[in-house]
């Protein structure tokens, strides 16, 4: 009787510790479930005003639009924590939606008011003005702000005003930069030259140096839009100025031993055999330079018709494989006419093989260091992850000029899509920088594309999204690497 009761007595406790474990399961699964649905409830109230508020930031409307732009931000804030503390918030998220509202229709007014000032502004950017010209740059912020806040009040008059003082801020700022980039070093060099008495031993080629300098800011002095010009001037100074260096040298040196003339010319002699005896003759120098120098430019001039004899040639043939090709390509499509007409069905399941060879063809194209290949629906993103730029510019290498071809080739597998192409940065640094750089790097490659294909305007895109869409961690070095990086979508055009 006493074993049968401890066995009923532990059978009790048993149950008993179960249906705490059971009761302790529901309640965390209640909460968690609680979480997720308040999580979830909290998306779906503030989708619009998300929306809203990052076509707001991408349309930097926190300069276009500073006013409305901030009352926007601290009523999102305020809003969220009353919905956090389980207030009701639907009247105040209609009142920041109006305001959002508000905020992108004055941002697409001063856009178009203050076209050329925003020009002048990203010009700046570009030429490093915030770095090399910061107090203009920072006044001209400055003045810009202002602007766009008169412009809000009504007062459009004067937003000109104050727009035209700013933009001329930028473009001061801007030719300081451009100057500083292109000359800046080169005068160095020439001061540097002069304190060892160059010009003294070379002063031809100083001359030269400083006249091409002289040159350079002149143009940009004039024009600063010129920059190719003034840089090839500034470029070709900075070459004179070296070349007078090493004149310099050499003059020195032969002033010491009248024998160093001979030697010189030895020595050029046999640079020029060097040369000339790669062309299947060896020059003779008892007359001077002119005869065997002579011989070897009409030599080089028969290889370089030989050249273009081969050329056409070449020519020749590739027309004839166009020919094959584009009959090869007539014969194709009867064939596909008559399959098409024999079974409905089977054209319309070889269409959308041909759509997935088309896919497979992308991915085969790029090598895995290059690109990324992303399915999204009806849409193709190309991540370019091995397209990188200098810090802080937006020129292209020509390293990634083979990269960019693979893209012509894979949009002209999609001739019938749109093009858009995103940039984005991570979260270090200056907002506007970023903002700016972003559209500024994607701007890049749509010129590089439309300058290589036949594409039409309105047929491909640039849009910079700053650091407004990550797809890692900006707290990690390979995350914010992953984060800086160019999207090439293609979209079906409807």
């Amino acid at each position: 009787m006493k074993k049968r009761d401890n066995h009923t007595f532990f059978k009790i406790i048993f149950f008993e510790y179960y249906l705490i474990l059971l009761l302790i399961g529901f309640h965390l699964l209640s909460v968690t479930s609680s979480i997720f649905s308040q999580d979830e409830t909290k998306a779906f109230l503030f989708q619009n005003v998300n929306e809203l508020l990052n076509e707001a930031k991408a349309g930097q409307a926190d300069l276009l639009s500073p006013t409305f732009y901030a009352k926007a931000i601290s009523l999102y804030d305020e809003v969220s924590k009353d919905y956090d503390r389980g207030k009701n918030i639907q009247k105040k998220l209609n009142e920041l939606q109006k305001i959002l509202e508000s905020t992108l229709q004055n941002s697409k007014t001063a856009r178009l008011t203050f076209e050329q000032l925003m020009q002048a502004r990203e010009d700046a950017l570009a030429a490093n003005a915030i770095e090399v010209a910061r107090d203009l740059y920072e006044k001209a912020e400055r003045l810009f702000f202002d602007a766009s806040r008169t412009l809000e009040n009504g007062t459009l008059p004067g937003a000109k005003e104050k727009s035209g003082s700013a933009e001329r801020l930028y473009r001061e700022a801007e030719l300081v930069a451009i100057k500083s980039s292109i000359i800046g070093n080169v005068k160095q060099h020439i001061e540097k030259a002069r304190a060892k008495s160059v010009h003294k031993y070379a002063p031809i080629t100083f001359k030269a140096a400083q006249t091409f300098l002289s040159e350079s800011e002149t143009i940009l002095n004039s024009n600063r839009t010129a920059k190719t010009e003034a840089r090839k001037k500034a470029e070709a100074a900075a070459y004179e100025i070296k070349h007078a260096v090493y004149l310099a040298n050499v003059i020195k040196k032969i002033k010491k031993d009248d024998s160093n003339w001979e030697k010189l010319i030895l020595q050029n002699e046999k640079y020029l055999t060097q040369l000339i005896s790669q062309l299947g003759f060896v020059p003779e120098f008892d007359q001077g330079f002119e005869i065997p120098v002579q011989a070897g430019i009409e030599a080089i001039k028969s290889l370089k018709q030989e050249k273009q004899q081969l050329a056409s040639e070449i020519s020749s043939q590739d027309q004839t494989i166009e020919s094959l090709e584009a009959t090869i390509d007539k014969l194709k499509l009867a064939l596909d006419k008559s399959k098409e007409l024999e079974a409905g069905l089977k054209a319309k399941l070889n269409l959308e093989q041909q759509q997935r060879d088309k896919f497979n063809k992308i991915e085969s194209i790029f090598t895995k260091n290059e690109a990324k290949i992303l399915r999204e629906s009806d849409q193709i993103r190309i991540r370019l992850i091995g397209l990188t730029f200098v810090s802080g510019k937006a020129v292209i290498n020509p390293e990634h000029f083979q990269l960019l071809t693979k893209l012509q080739r894979v949009i002209r597998l999609f001739d019938n899509y749109h093009v858009t192409i995103e940039g984005h940065t991570d979260n270090i640094g200056d907002d506007r920088i970023n903002q700016s750089l972003s559209l500024q790097r994607a701007k890049a490659i749509k010129s590089y594309l439309m300058a290589n294909m036949e594409l039409a305007d309105d047929q491909i895109a640039a849009v910079g999204y700053g650091k407004l869409n990550p797809i890692a961690s900006n707290d990690s070095e390979d995350g914010r690497a992953q984060n800086r990086r160019i999207d090439v979508v293609l979209s079906p055009i409807e």
